[in-house]
């Protein structure tokens, strides 16, 4: 497998390479936090070209799933109950409300798309578009949404998104896919760059400060070696998006709820 060797902190470019790591790595992959601002993330990452095959996520999650089944079995019945029972009781999914509320009619953009069932489903106002690392994911991607329009870029987002037009997008999905991302600071620069001005973005990340993550420690759900490589909290994703220049259109208590391992947030380009 191949690896890029070193990366600077993503939140604010310091090296840390005489920082000492946290608690939360493996023997595989460091985590560090970093020594100017405090953001935590993977020294080591994994080449782009390993995430379109080697280490995709089709691939990736049936591995993590049968891990954490294998460490704590009971554990993990449980919780797969309670996502049951969350998911035919309770309103968990916030996007198909956020996409109604925010995103205008026009090019939509789902980065991640998996195999595009997200895409599929958009309301007819929207042309679905999709970024996609894993081939073959891309490629079922790009059967769902041709017919309306829309297509399908078989690469790595920062990649994917240099092939945009300028003011092209009413709205971006980032929904699970910025803790993946090597560069994510570069990413939204471009997905500035790609938004029409008024244009949205929703993000979903796991919440590194919220208190699951404190009683579970190295246990936490939120940790995923080599895949999650970027922690955030509430203040360095706020920080982080108003650094390329974004405005912050809804980012509610409720949307970052102490007691949740996820955080929603939407974004928006006003010029």
């Amino acid at each position: 497998m191949n690896y890029i060797l070193f990366r600077n902190c993503p939140y604010c470019g310091n090296n840390n390479a005489n920082t000492q790591p946290t608690e939360f790595g493996n023997g595989s992959w460091t985590i560090k936090a970093c020594s100017s601002c405090n953001f935590v993330y993977i020294e080591t990452t994994p080449v782009y070209e390993s995430l379109s095959e080697d280490l995709a996520w089709e691939k990736t999650s049936v591995a993590e799933k049968a891990r954490k089944v294998s460490k704590e079995p009971i554990r993990q019945f449980i919780s797969e109950q309670l996502k049951t029972f969350r998911r035919s009781f309770l309103k968990r999914n916030k996007l198909p409300e956020l996409i109604q509320k925010y995103f205008a009619k026009g090019n939509v953009l789902d980065i991640g798309c998996a195999g595009g069932g997200l895409l599929a489903n958009l309301d007819q106002i929207h042309i679905p578009h999709g970024i996609e690392i894993s081939k073959n994911l891309a490629l079922q991607a790009n059967e769902q949404v041709k017919l309306r329009g829309g297509y399908v870029v078989h690469n790595d987002a920062l990649s994917g998104l240099k092939e945009l037009p300028s003011n092209y997008l009413s709205g971006v999905i980032l929904s699970a896919f910025l803790e993946h991302e090597i560069n994510p600071r570069e990413v939204l620069k471009e997905i500035y760059r790609t938004l029409t001005p008024s244009g949205s973005c929703i993000i979903k990340v796991p919440n590194f400060a919220s208190i699951n993550r404190l009683v579970r420690g190295k246990k936490w759900c939120g940790f995923r070696l080599p895949d999650h490589v970027n922690y955030f909290t509430p203040t360095n994703l706020v920080g982080m998006c108003q650094g390329v220049g974004f405005h912050i259109r809804q980012f509610k208590f409720s949307d970052r709820l102490p007691i949740s391992d996820n955080m929603w947030i939407v974004v928006q380009k006003l010029k």
